[in-house]
């Protein structure tokens, strides 16, 4: 946030308040533009920022007629914040959740490996949800560690607590899910782990702090 305000400073300075609502921002300045879009979303403010989406040159395709929008064509641009995107990491092991969107969310799911190489069968996954189901995240997450130490070690990039949140999220569904006690139990579990289990761990893995809580509030909630 600090970094932005820097540099929406910086633009509104050099080039005026116009800038904001140019045509030409989101070509110009992208990282401005999109960062002002992602907070304008998450705070459920209007704006006409996604109406300026129309008028790039992405959605252009090459035209150089300069097309007229107004706040009234923000509703045809759908703008979704995402917890989850599965670009920035490069973890051979897909996410939990993932997993068992394709393979354990039919009920005639079969038996063994969600797919040939991977570590977790139907069966665990199905395990780790009733665990949690019961506020026992310690028992997944133990078992989560000891997989995926041995395969991916200081490799691993997408962190532990995501990863049972995300896979709780979506096999018992956003209603049924209270994150502030999900968090509770995490935190829980994650300081009855073996010194040899936190050895496994990685700084991403750690329970959510106070800030993490402080942005629930403000912001809303993210989708999958």
């Amino acid at each position: 946030p600090l970094v932005l305000w820097k540099e929406l400073e910086s633009l509104l300075v050099n080039e005026g308040d116009q800038a904001i609502s140019s045509l030409s921002v989101v070509d110009q300045h992208p990282i401005v533009f999109w960062n002002l879009v992602w907070y304008f979303r998450r705070l459920e403010l209007p704006s006409i920022l996604p109406a300026l989406i129309l008028a790039s040159q992405h959605c252009r395709q090459g035209d150089q007629t300069p097309p007229s929008v107004s706040s009234d064509d923000s509703k045809q641009v759908l703008v979704r914040i995402m917890w989850d995107n599965l670009k920035l990491h490069q973890d051979r092991v897909q996410p939990c959740y993932v997993l068992w969107n394709t393979h354990c969310a039919n009920s005639l799911v079969r038996s063994g490996l969600c797919e040939e190489g991977q570590l977790f069968t139907v069966e665990l996954l199905q395990g780790f949800v009733r665990s949690i189901k019961k506020s026992d995240v310690y028992q997944p997450m133990s078992q989560i560690l000891q997989l995926l130490g041995p395969e991916l070690g200081f490799k691993r990039q997408r962190s532990l607590y995501r990863d049972l949140l995300f896979l709780a999220l979506v096999a018992l569904g956003k209603n049924n899910i209270n994150i502030d006690a999900f968090d509770r139990e995490y935190k829980l579990a994650y300081d009855r782990l073996t010194p040899d289990l936190v050895k496994l761990t990685h700084n991403c893995d750690r329970p959510p702090g106070p800030g993490v809580m402080e942005c629930r509030r403000t912001f809303r909630e993210p989708s999958l």
